[in-house]
């Protein structure tokens, strides 16, 4: 009898451990699927990723399947099918993200049926079972006389024992194709982006203006937005905006102590990135900016910070950028850098006490000072001023 248990128990956990490794395989299928057919959305071949997000789903029915599925058949412009799919989210443990999604789509694909002459919504309903003839002889196939009960026995199969279907259900819609922009990310994770909006923080040393006015210490801070304007050779500018503090200097002058510089300026910069490791990149940039200089942290009449005295100045920067997340939105950078000014070739109009002349404050001579940075910047994959409708699972 123990033999007997014994057995049993192995013969029990080996039939489980086999259907947890079967379980397991299609799970690894399935999202090996997913990822074929995303990869086919974004190469716009919609008909092929729906295939793929159908073969996923026949093998795991989880809702972020049946999500990608309906984005897939709305490309298609089977816009019955992808309502049906989008339904099916709801019915297989989707997250209240999934199903928020999810609602989010369906009014998308009504709204672009409607617009196409479409109507989707469901028909039928308040008028009890269709097939029964006894509540609904009015039906097309109930006006028939019934054959023999004992011909249907003997010979289910014979037409007249074959019940039609009276409201037979509508043909799935479709329609044309969308033709709108930015219902989904569109774009590979491969550093490739529209904008982005980032900033740094930097500190460093070097010299600006006449020896010993201002100190050698300097540290900041840089807000930043950049644009791809050319994704295939990874090639962008960027527009920003800096401030940085200098710190005193040895000279005991009434006019000069600590310097703040605002700059605001734009660039060129290139992602060189390796092949097979995309989210590690090298970045160069070469800018030029408009300089504008507060000595003394210089306050007008109301007291709020003035920057009277104008010079030009150009950035050069090496960056490295690790990039993470499913699209790499998310960068991370190091920054290596410098900064060169121009002497001040702008002052305050009416040299005085408040507002001393360009000499007085040391900024006859220009300058430079170098830095090392650290930065976050996050990337959109959108026209500049937009967000995608909706992002694949």
């Amino acid at each position: 009898m123990t033999r007997l248990t014994s057995i049993a128990a192995c013969f029990v956990a080996v039939t489980g451990l086999a259907s947890a490794v079967y379980a397991q395989s299609q799970a690894e299928i399935a999202s090996n699927l997913n990822e074929e057919g995303k990869q086919l959305m974004y190469g716009q071949k919609y008909a092929e990723a729906s295939a793929k997000f159908r073969e996923a789903v026949a093998r795991v029915p989880e809702a972020k399947y049946f999500f990608n599925l309906c984005l897939s058949l709305y490309q298609e412009g089977k816009f019955g099918e992808a309502l049906t799919a989008c339904d099916a989210v709801h019915k297989n443990n989707a997250t209240p993200e999934q199903n928020g999604k999810a609602d989010k789509l369906a009014t998308k694909i009504k709204e672009e049926a409607k617009a196409q002459g479409h109507s989707i919504e469901p028909v039928g309903g308040g008028g009890g079972d269709p097939n029964n003839c006894a509540a609904n002889p009015q039906n097309p196939g109930c006006s028939a006389v019934p054959p023999p009960p004992e011909t249907c026995r003997t010979n289910p199969q014979a037409p007249e024992c074959q019940q039609p279907n009276p409201n037979p259900a509508p043909p799935p819609v479709v329609g044309r194709p969308p033709s709108g922009t930015g219902v989904f990310v569109s774009t590979t994770p491969d550093n490739k982006y529209t904008w982005t909006l980032g900033i740094d923080l930097f500190g460093g040393g070097g010299t600006i203006g006449q020896t010993d006015f201002y100190g050698s210490s300097a540290a900041g801070f840089r807000i930043k937005g950049d644009y791809m304007l050319n994704p295939a050779s990874r090639l962008g500018a960027q527009g920003y905006f800096q401030l940085t503090h200098f710190g005193p200097g040895e000279m005991d002058s009434v006019f000069a102590d600590t310097l703040d510089v605002f700059d605001v300026g734009v660039a060129l910069y290139k992602h060189l990135c390796p092949r097979n490791t995309q989210r590690l990149c090298l970045t160069p940039l070469a800018g030029a900016q408009l300089a504008l200089m507060s000595p003394s942290g210089m306050e007008d009449s109301t007291g709020s910070q003035v920057f009277n005295y104008a010079a030009v100045g150009a950035r050069f920067e090496i960056g490295l950028q690790y990039a993470f997340g499913r699209r790499y939105e998310h960068v991370l950078g190091l920054q290596l850098g410098a900064n060169v000014y121009s002497k001040v070739f702008s002052g305050p109009s009416e040299d005085s006490i408040d507002s001393p002349p360009i000499a007085a404050v040391g900024l006859d001579k220009g300058g430079a000072f170098g830095y090392f940075g650290v930065g976050y910047t996050y990337r959109f994959n959108t026209p500049l001023g937009s967000s995608p409708f909706v992002t694949l699972e």
